[in-house]
C-alpha cells in the first residue's frame, strides 16, 4: 500500500503465505494452495484483532503470488503486507524452463521494477503495489546449478540496486554460512539476509549461535509445525538464543499453509503466535519486553529498504 516509516509497522511475522494460485506449488502439495479473498482476508483479520500489525508474505513472483489479492486484503484489513520479488525452489515455478532460460540482466531487471516500479499481476499488468523484499531459496547443491547460481546471483544484484533485504528459504542440508560468504563476495551485507526455516532444517543451537554471529537474521517459523519438533523444543531455541546475546537477531513466523489457517479450516492459524505462544515462550524466560524486540523492533531494522 506504498512506503510506510519503520515505526508504523507494529507486530509483525516475517515469514507467511496468504494466497497460492492453483498450479505447480499444489501439484507438490495440497496444503499450498489458498486462492479465496474472503477466506484470507478473515485470516488477517483474526490477526489484526490479536494485536498484529503487518506480515511478510514471502511468495514470490512467478510461484503463484496473487498480488492483486494482498493489495485487497491489506487494504480491507489495515495489517500491512510487504510483497516478495524473487524466486522460490524451481518445482514451484510457473513457466520455470523459459524463466530460467532467460539472462541473469534480464531477470535482475525484472526483479528490480518490481521493487521500483510496481509487481507483476496475475494478468501480466503492472500493478502500483511494489515488493519490498527479495527473495531465493537454497537447496543443497544449489552453488552447482546453473539455474540456481544464475538466480541467486541476479537476486544479488537486486538487492545491490534497490537496498531491499533479501529472504531466503533454507532447505536441510543448505549451508547458512556458506550462504553468508556467497553474498558477501557480492556487496551484500550480512544484516540484509533473512535466513528462514533453519529451526527445522538443522535445529542446532551451536549452529545456530554461529549463523547469528555472522549478523544475519534467523527467522524462526516452526512454531504449531508438530511434525517437526515440539511448542516447547521451539520456545528452548529461542530462549537459549537470547540468553546467549542474540535477542536482536530473532524474527518470528508461522509459514502459513492452507493447514495452518483458521480461514481454510484449521484448528489454529495466523493469530497464533499472538494468541498462544507468547504464553508459552513467557514459561522460558521472553516476557513481552522481550517479545517485543523480537516481533517489532527486529522487523523494523530487518525490513527496512537501505540507501
Amino acid at each position: 500500500m506504498g512506503d510506510i516509516s519503520p515505526r508504523s509497522l507494529g507486530w509483525c511475522q516475517c515469514h507467511e503465505h496468504l494466497f497460492v494460485a492453483d498450479g505447480p506449488s499444489r501439484r507438490v502439495d495440497e496444503s499450498l494452495y489458498m486462492d479465496d479473498v474472503d477466506k484470507s482476508l478473515g485470516e488477517a483479520i483474526l490477526y489484526r484483532d490479536a494485536g498484529g500489525g503487518a506480515i511478510v508474505d514471502a511468495q514470490p513472483y512467478g510461484c503463484g503470488r496473487m498480488a492483486e489479492n494482498l493489495v485487497t486484503v491489506s487494504d480491507r484489513s489495515a495489517v500491512h503486507i510487504v510483497a516478495c520479488t524473487g524466486f522460490h525452489k524451481l518445482i514451484f515455478m510457473e513457466d520455470m524452463e523459459a524463466f530460467t532460460a532467460q539472462s541473469e540482466d534480464t531477470i535482475a531487471d525484472l526483479y528490480t521494477k518490481e521493487i521500483t516500479d510496481g509487481m507483476i499481476g496475475r494478468d501480466g499488468g503492472r500493478l502500483e503495489a511494489r515488493a519490498g523484499l527479495v527473495k531465493c531459496a537454497a537447496i543443497p547443491g544449489w552453488e552447482k546449478d546453473a539455474r540456481y547460481e544464475k538466480l541467486f546471483s541476479a537476486v544479488a544484484e537486486v538487492s545491490k540496486r534497490t537496498g531491499a533485504p533479501v529472504i531466503v528459504h533454507m532447505d536441510k542440508g543448505t549451508d547458512a554460512l556458506s550462504l553468508v560468504q556467497y553474498f558477501a563476495d557480492r556487496g551484500i551485507s550480512a544484516d540484509r539476509l533473512i535466513l528462514c526455516h533453519l529451526d527445522r532444517a538443522r535445529y542446532d543451537m551451536t549452529y545456530h549461535r554461529e549463523v547469528a554471529e555472522a549478523g544475519v537474521y534467523l527467522e524462526y517459523d516452526t512454531i504449531h509445525r508438530l511434525k517437526y519438533h515440539s511448542d516447547e523444543a521451539e520456545a528452548l531455541l529461542i530462549a537459549h538464543m537470547v540468553e546467549h546475546g542474540y535477542i536482536d537477531r530473532l524474527l518470528l513466523g508461522m509459514d502459513t499453509t492452507n493447514k495452518r489457517l483458521k480461514s481454510y479450516g484449521a484448528d489454529f492459524g495466523l493469530d497464533f503466535i499472538l494468541r498462544e505462544f507468547t504464553g508459552l515462550v513467557s514459561r522460558f524466560g521472553i516476557d513481552r519486553d522481550r517479545l517485543y524486540r523480537i516481533m517489532v523492533h527486529n522487523p523494523q531494522q530487518a525490513l527496512a529498504v537501505k540507501e
